[in-house]
């Protein structure tokens, strides 16, 4: 059904039934200038329009290259509880998702061909493609999606996908590629969830252990060989049920957490694409005539935060003094370059359409050490920061930049700095540590999994009714327009609470071999490597 609007694009449903009608109050939005072209696009992906595809390279048919891709290799026993996503970028040759967001924040179809909620947002109707089939040569049936939702909502679930959808009360099978979720309260964002990467849908025979022993997949390749900290292979499946990966064989190749390295490799020929570089290799690989610059703004980020049950952090005065006293500005010129746009201790980013605009929190020094003096730490204060350096040596640079602001009232901060696998085995569990966070599409994305009670990200203890109630408010609420004002109330809400200190958004670097074709860096560092091919 052709939608109304004088300047939005025409779009019809996936499943070609009638748009979910807020769709037409979004084109009127466009069409009023109130929200902008790609945030009516998302949100009509949301609701089960289909929106075209941009141009894009012609790709040349499946060959015999083989591609050599730098990321970390780490253990990996359930996709459903992963919480780095280097391991998600090598389980994603194996596994799909339902759905898939790409590079521009839009929802497109993957194992589900169509989805379509209810008018009130409590129902949604999931399609699957036909023809799918696992790498046994089983087919893919709604009963295995139902599976994987059992393990993921079950009372004893760790996965974070037990709280960020809990508002799903019932999966029904409806035939065997038909289903619904039924929901306790309106999600609209529930299709853009579905692409996290705790998402992936995995085989009913999986046991929840190790998942690289033999896995069961409906992806376009298969893992041949997992060795942590080494290596990992994945081979071309000739039987895969969609069109054939281009590539024969990809090799992901540990070379540890030095990017130098992995630059050097790089200008070498010895690989062809990397997972990130940082700031301190972006003027070498400019001048690389073997490589490829690739960058995206972003809304990855790092948090210092504090456990607050935990002294001194239990102590709110202590918590807004050292808010107070972290000059962002300064983290973000001397540590990162400039490279990035300011954070306002929110976590939802400028760049997110949900964010809501809060006045800026200036840096008060003064007051910082007013409130230390009033929580009893007139003589000073000494707390210890661990961080991991888990997405490169620039964290540790803007840690020393707030070690100093710190130290200018009365804080003399430590930094513990852990090997960055060993960071992963204790982030959520040291009393102040500092975490980088991925890209989520929507700021509410990231507060549902950090910030909402009982969550199991939520790593600085922060709970707060009255948080969570506009969370599921701005959940329900498809006007974008509308949902801003909510957030802001979330935002400003969990800033006063002082639980984090978030100084930027860093922009994001990688490069590859100028040979690489097909590849589109995603703003949340996630690789689909099928579509790549060599020159």
């Amino acid at each position: 059904m052709a939608m109304v609007g004088q300047r939005t694009p025409r779009l019809h449903s996936l499943d070609g039934g009638p748009l979910h009608p807020d769709v037409a109050m979004l084109a009127a939005a466009a069409d009023a200038g109130s929200i902008d072209r790609r945030s009516f696009l998302q949100h009509a992906s949301w609701l089960g329009a289909a929106v075209p595809l941009g141009a894009c390279a012609a790709a040349p048919g499946p060959s015999n290259d083989r591609l050599r891709f730098v990321c970390a290799v780490q253990a990996i026993s359930d996709p459903a509880l992963s919480a780095w996503v280097e391991a998600s970028n090598l389980y994603r040759n194996v596994l799909e998702f339902l759905t898939e967001v790409d590079a521009d924040n839009i929802v497109r179809p993957a194992l589900a061909e169509s989805w379509r909620p209810s008018a009130d947002l409590r129902t949604w109707t999931f399609t699957l493609k036909p023809g799918v089939r696992w790498s046994n040569g089983q087919p893919l049936t709604a009963a295995d999606i139902g599976h994987n939702f059992d393990r993921w909502l079950a009372p004893g679930s760790k996965s974070v996908n037990r709280t960020a959808l809990a508002a799903i009360t019932g999966f029904e099978r409806l035939d065997d590629r038909r289903f619904a979720l039924h929901l306790a309260r309106p999600l609209c964002t529930l299709a853009e969830q579905l692409y996290s990467p705790t998402c992936a849908i995995v085989h009913p025979g999986f046991d929840g252990t190790r998942w690289t022993d033999g896995p069961i997949g409906t992806g376009p390749y298969r893992l041949t060989d997992f060795q942590v900290g080494r290596q990992a292979r994945f081979d071309r499946r000739d039987d895969y049920w969609g069109p054939p990966a281009l590539l024969r064989q990809i090799d992901v190749i540990d070379l540890g957490p030095d990017v130098a390295t992995h630059v050097a490799a790089l200008a070498a020929g010895q690989v062809d694409m990397l997972y990130r570089i940082g700031v301190s290799e972006l003027d070498l690989v400019e001048r690389l005539p073997a490589a490829r610059l690739l960058r995206h703004p972003s809304a990855m980020t790092i948090c210092m935060r504090m456990k607050i049950d935990q002294a001194p952090f239990d102590d709110i005065r202590v918590r807004r003094a050292i808010q107070l006293a972290a000059d962002n500005a300064a983290m973000l010129r001397l540590g990162h370059r400039g490279f990035g746009i300011l954070a306002d201790h929110t976590h939802v980013s400028a760049l997110q359409p949900d964010h809501g605009s809060l006045a800026p929190q200036a840096r008060d020094v003064r007051e910082a050490r007013r409130l230390l003096a009033a929580a009893g730490f007139s003589s000073g204060l000494d707390l210890s920061l661990v961080l991991g350096n888990t997405t490169g040596r620039w964290e540790q640079d803007v840690a020393q930049i707030l070690q100093q602001n710190l130290a200018e009232a009365g804080i003399r901060l430590a930094l513990k700095v852990l090997p960055p696998t060993e960071y992963w085995s204790v982030w959520d569990k040291v009393p102040f540590g500092l975490t980088s966070w991925g890209h989520r599409p929507l700021g509410i994305m990231t507060l549902d999994l950090g910030y909402r009670g009982g969550s199991s990200w939520n790593e600085t203890g922060f709970a707060d009714p009255q948080f969570d109630t506009l969370l599921d408010t701005a959940m329900a609420v498809v006007d974008p327009v509308a949902r801003r004002g909510v957030m802001a109330q979330a935002q400003q809400r969990l800033r006063d609470a002082a639980v984090i200190m978030q100084p930027f958004w860093p922009e994001k670097f990688t490069a590859v071999s100028p040979r690489i074709r097909g590849h589109v860096l995603h703003p949340a560092d996630y690789f689909r490597l099928e579509r790549v091919w060599l020159a």
